[in-house]
């Protein structure tokens, strides 16, 4: 697959987007920060049937956005990027698509990364690194994502998950994996999916494609689904205390967040609480040595603990009050630490294999 070479297509404030099409006929967005002044961008492969180009455009520019908060926030040395491919995820040469990918990254010579997100794999990502370096992907993206999104969960709640109720929307990888894990904290789980073919989560009560999940009382609503599954509708009829955000862009626009904030419901955004993915990759980027000297499990829980820290400070820095936590967002921003996050990470003498 030979990518006919990209060309600006357009600068939306601080991001550069360029348009790449392959000889297949795919179209690949390619979105970043214009300054790189954290570092070099990062971003996920997204990988979906867009339907047009503007679709993609669009949804590329958005969740690069979200992005950069994401990597300002927690300090990860990166800047904010995403890879947008319009193609059917169930048709696409998975072995043709990574080339022209990794020409993509080549050709920026360590000013761009990815990794995967949604309808990539860590499969894909193993052969996209046969094609460029600049992958980042030695940890499973999705458990990094989960074990954020459980510890933002775990800290929105002030208290057990035991016995409080709770909803996933969307259980592709990550939405089953969260919902898993709060079931196994004891929470009394309901999993919705419009798919019909979605797995059930064990310990969980599946609700149909059809089910109006926005009725369903719960303490927890965790969004792990596609981007803008939330309008002003379904927002005036959720009956929920928490909203975690563990999908990017889960709202159709910022006064549908602010309705629920008016509420009186606390919402945990996604820049916050599914940044998981971007703290491993900033640990293995800045950390390689410790990155691969210890078990996943370790980096799982730097995530958990990181996100957890910045989760608690939403309702502190708000007072206690839900209308102010956009306020307190930022603020948050405006005092990320000055230190890279992935350099705090150190690899704990527990996970430390003993001497011959």
């Amino acid at each position: 697959m030979a990518p006919h070479r990209g060309r600006v297509v357009a600068v939306t404030g601080r991001h550069l987007v360029e348009r790449v099409r392959t000889d297949e006929g795919v179209v690949l967005f390619v979105v970043r920060d214009r300054a790189l002044d954290a570092g070099p961008a990062n971003g996920g492969l997204r990988l979906l049937a867009y339907g047009s180009e503007h679709r993609a455009l669009g949804d590329g520019v958005r969740l690069a956005r979200r992005m950069t908060l994401k990597h300002t926030l927690y300090a990860t040395g990166f800047s904010g990027a995403k890879l947008t491919a319009s193609a059917d995820p169930t048709t696409v040469d998975r072995g043709a698509l990574p080339r022209a990918v990794g020409d993509v990254l080549n050709s920026q010579g360590g000013r761009l990364y990815t990794g995967c997100d949604m309808n990539t794999t860590d499969a894909d990502m193993r052969v996209l690194a046969g094609f460029s370096p600049y992958v980042l992907a030695a940890v499973d993206a999705g458990l990094a994502t989960t074990h954020g999104v459980v510890a933002a969960v775990r800290q929105a709640v002030g208290g057990p998950v035991a016995g409080r109720a709770f909803l996933v929307h969307g259980v592709g990888k990550t939405g089953a994996s969260v919902a898993a894990m709060l079931a196994g904290d004891g929470g009394r789980g309901t999993t919705y999916d419009h798919d019909p073919s979605a797995r059930p989560v064990p310990g969980c009560t599946a609700l149909p494609p059809a089910a109006a999940w926005w009725d369903r009382p719960v303490d927890v609503l965790v969004l792990c689904s596609a981007s803008g599954v939330v309008d002003e509708r379904v927002a005036d009829r959720l009956r929920c205390r928490v909203v975690v955000s563990g999908a990017n862009c889960p709202f159709t626009s910022r006064a549908v967040e602010r309705r629920l904030v008016a509420r009186g419901v606390l919402c945990v955004p996604d820049v916050v609480a599914n940044a998981g993915a971007v703290i491993c990759d900033s640990v293995e980027h800045h950390r390689p040595a410790e990155f691969r000297s210890c078990p996943p499990q370790e980096v799982y829980r730097f995530v958990a603990a990181t996100v957890a820290d910045r989760t608690a400070e939403l309702p502190r820095l708000a007072g206690g009050d839900a209308l102010r936590v956009d306020v307190a967002l930022r603020l948050l921003l405006d005092r990320s630490p000055d230190a890279v996050c992935g350099r705090r990470f150190a690899v704990p003498e527990r996970a430390c294999p003993a001497p011959a």
